[in-house]
């Protein structure tokens, strides 16, 4: 007895065909993000010995991977192999840009605290003020505290959801989207880098507030430093301008408003997210701003260079061709 799967030889079924959600556009970008950071750690010298061993998450991609395809191709299998391939990229890249937003920091760019805060009064919105009406009231903390812990999440459920809908071309715009508004952060951060509000007041004002989420300030000083620098602590949330927990309050319920459910509960926690991100994450108001703007370019931007690269692709057939037929 032969199982079809294995007839044409180990390398045909390895190299099976499938689908991946990862454009060949945010490919380039992130491998220009991983040469970016090694580029600027090696001109300052920078080390980094804390980036998280993403060793065993790829081990057991590949070995989830190699599951799938020994088992009847349901379109749940067909799922969780596109959730497992965006997985394995969104892992890949968050790490070569936390080594790229490290060490272009080292490239120590005037801060821009005095702009930033500036443009906020401009606004006429008053941070201390506002931070201390949270600070007053512990369920709305509670609930700012929630939502802002939960980017993670919601940087991999536009993933779940769009996988398992088979959404793929809606897929690898959000991960090209998520790509774009990433690398463009790291970029902007590190030449407008700033502390955030929290170097204006003194933190210890504050009883519920401990900013856990804002701008390491120490670390970001040390990185400043000139002369070789070996990294030794967990790294954190450099970049203060933009905001990045901003673009994803707004990248994920926009590549999510075709489900009504799940895109309403969305705006309640996102609406939360941004609250959370002045005073969790101690940002200046413009912060937000330029954050929830970037989300909305990088989404534009990825679904029309999606669009354009389906329209680049030739038509490739999925029926099966009967046997006898002429090739």
């Amino acid at each position: 007895m032969r199982f079809n799967r294995f007839d044409g030889g180990w390398s045909a079924f390895l190299l099976q065909s499938r689908v991946s959600p990862v454009s060949r556009p945010a490919i380039l970008i992130m491998s220009a993000l991983a040469i970016a950071g090694v580029c600027a750690a090696s001109v300052t010298h920078f080390t980094l010995t804390t980036l998280p061993n993403a060793w065993p998450v790829i081990a057991g991609v590949v070995a989830m991977d190699a599951v799938t395809l020994i088992v009847p191709q349901t379109r749940v299998v067909q799922a969780v192999q596109v959730f497992l391939y965006g997985f394995l990229y969104l892992v890949t890249i968050c790490l070569f840009g936390v080594l790229a937003a490290y060490a272009m920091q080292r490239l120590d760019f005037p801060l821009r605290d005095d702009l930033l805060n500036r443009l906020d009064l401009a606004l006429g919105f008053d941070w201390p003020g506002f931070a201390h009406w949270v600070d007053n009231h512990a369920q709305v903390q509670k609930v700012f505290s929630f939502a802002y812990n939960t980017i993670s999440l919601q940087i991999a459920f536009p993933l779940v959801v769009l996988a398992f809908a088979h959404r793929t071309t809606e897929l690898r715009t959000y991960l090209l989207a998520f790509t774009i508004a990433f690398v463009v952060t790291i970029a902007i951060s590190a030449t407008m880098p700033a502390g955030g509000p929290i170097v204006f007041v003194d933190a210890k004002d504050f009883n519920l507030l401990h900013f856990t989420g804002a701008t390491p300030v120490e670390q970001l000083m040390r990185l400043r430093q000139p002369g070789p620098f070996v990294m030794t602590e967990a790294p954190g949330g450099i970049a203060t301008f933009p905001s990045f927990h901003s673009t994803i309050a707004i990248l994920t319920p926009l590549t999510l408003r075709r489900f009504p459910r799940i895109f309403t509960a969305l705006l309640v926690l996102d609406a939360a997210m941004l609250g959370a991100t002045l005073t969790e994450g101690a940002h200046y108001f413009v912060d937000l701003l330029a954050g929830g703007s970037i989300a909305v370019a990088a989404h534009f931007a990825a679904a029309r260079i999606i669009a354009f690269e389906d329209r680049r692709r030739p038509a490739v057939t999925t029926e099966p061709v009967a046997q006898g037929a002429p090739a």
